[in-house]
């Protein structure tokens, strides 16, 4: 069992750390930091991984050697080779965007499932995201992020903590772990819980921060006061 399934099954909510920086020196000093949890998974952003490539990866399993590695690289085509080069690089899971043609998609489960690799599906400007939520079930897609993009955020102010008609309906339709990304706070991570979410994506809140460290243990507290533990 790959590492992320292993937290998975062990915890009954996970913190992502999204390191969405372009230095790979700044998220290797980041990672570093970052409190042993057996409730914290650390992703490669899409700027880091355009910035630094696969490096990215390799440099946070060195930082985290038991710590499960997302890279987000946004797949939108060629999802085969592009899982290949992420679970060479040591990661365990991959990011592919639900606009994707379904040839993408089921082409990156079988990968994924060859590789020991999990497949995010990110349904950022879905349309009818029910409708897709469904078939991205059918097609045995490991987990559905829900994500409010950063152009959404900055414009519009809408956070993922509006979404939350959105995660109910989610749990219904998608079979699987539900994640969500966008303006986060450390201190909301036990309501979405609640609400049914298993992967709690945290980026500027904890990477901008003053101390990263300590705004990652106020994520992983607030899931403990919530009630939601790891076996």
């Amino acid at each position: 069992m790959s590492r992320l399934r292993n937290v998975l099954s062990e915890c009954d909510a996970v913190i992502q750390v999204a390191l969405d920086v372009t230095d790979v020196r700044e998220a290797f000093g980041i990672a570093a930091r970052l409190p042993d949890s057996p409730a914290l998974v650390l992703e490669s952003g899409t700027p880091l991984i355009k910035s630094a490539g696969m490096s990215s990866v390799k440099m946070l399993r060195s930082a985290k050697p038991e710590t499960p590695i997302v890279a987000d690289t946004k797949t939108v085509d060629a999802a085969d080779v592009e899982a290949k080069i992420v679970s060479e690089a040591g990661g365990d899971a991959f990011t592919v965007l639900a606009v994707a043609g379904e040839e993408t998609t089921e082409l990156a489960v079988a990968k994924a499932s060859e590789l020991d690799l999990m497949v995010y599906s990110d349904t950022m400007n879905v349309n009818r995201l029910e409708r897709t939520l469904r078939k991205l079930s059918e097609a045995g897609v490991h987990v559905a992020l829900l994500h409010v993009g950063l152009d959404v955020q900055r414009r519009y102010g809408i956070r993922a903590m509006d979404l939350i008609g959105y995660i109910r309906m989610a749990t219904e339709a998608f079979k699987g772990p539900i994640a969500i990304a966008g303006g986060i706070k450390p201190r909301e991570a036990g309501k979405l819980a609640w609400l049914g979410v298993k992967i709690i994506v945290i980026g500027s809140a904890i990477v901008r921060a003053e101390d990263p460290r300590s705004e990652t243990i106020k994520a992983l507290e607030s899931l403990k006061e919530a009630g939601f533990k790891c076996r």
